[in-house]
């Protein structure tokens, strides 16, 4: 089954590195409550720890997110894997670990539609883009993954890498106008687009049409904007609240 083949077709609601609002964020219990709520899919973090294992993370650093210190480019993946990455929330979420690529998709392939998000802002990314394809065919997943970065040299290599994974930009109204304005866009090989929903408006959706793009927009947390997005053509909401926002839209 083409999981992908929904987008466009349905009003997608994934969660946002997972349900974070219910488990801590980017970790596997996160991302089992993601299936456990049946939700459509999820977007996640994937990054390159110093010893060059791919680890599912958000922030550059651990500081915020685990009971540790240091960037994430310092630590390599045993020192990672000893850090408590549920300490945020406690109770039954205390030592949840932070989880590489492959265990994730272990517990979500083929179950669920799976935005990746490729973190780096290197020209020369160490290898992220290679890493993340390969593990991607190696699985079997092309079908229900989509890789997005804010780098557009990064999904430039992912689609020579492989011309058949999904690629997204990824934008945002607080970055530099070239990069706001998804200038790369124009030269690169795209499924789809992903600017923050603010930026989305009547005549971004014309231009998405006509390049034959889907829309994917984050983080909606209210439904009656969620409501507004669906309407224009957007085909993913990615939320903090997926839970909510599925039920207040009737989709559950």
């Amino acid at each position: 089954m083409n999981l992908l083949d929904r987008i466009g077709r349905e009003r997608l609601v994934f969660g946002h590195r997972g349900v974070p609002r219910e488990a801590p964020e980017n970790t596997l219990a996160s991302f089992q409550r993601a299936l456990e709520l049946g939700l459509d899919g999820v977007e996640l973090d994937a990054r390159l720890c110093r010893s060059g294992d791919l680890i599912v993370f958000h922030d550059d650093t651990v500081d915020k997110l685990t009971d540790g210190r240091g960037s994430i480019c310092d630590l390599g993946f045993e020192e990672l894997r000893a850090l408590d990455a549920g300490v945020r929330f406690g109770g039954k979420f205390k030592s949840e670990k932070i989880p590489t690529l492959e265990e994730v998709l272990d517990v979500l392939g083929g179950k669920m539609l799976v935005n990746i998000e490729l973190k780096t802002d290197s020209a020369r990314d160490g290898g992220l883009a290679y890493k993340v394809v390969m593990l991607v065919e190696e699985m079997n997943l092309l079908s229900s993954v989509i890789l997005s970065s804010f780098n557009p040299i990064s999904i430039r290599r992912a689609k020579k890498l492989n011309p058949k994974v999904v690629t997204t930009l990824l934008y945002a109204d607080d970055q530099p106008i070239h990069l706001r304005r998804a200038w790369a866009s124009y030269i690169l090989k795209l499924e789809g687009v992903h600017p923050r929903y603010p930026m989305v408006n009547d005549s971004l959706m014309k231009r998405a049409r006509a390049k034959g793009w889907f829309v994917g927009t984050w983080t909606v947390d209210d439904a009656s904007i969620a409501e507004r997005l669906f309407q224009l053509g957007v085909g993913i909401v990615i939320s903090n609240r997926p839970r909510e926002i599925r039920k207040d839209l009737g989709l559950t």
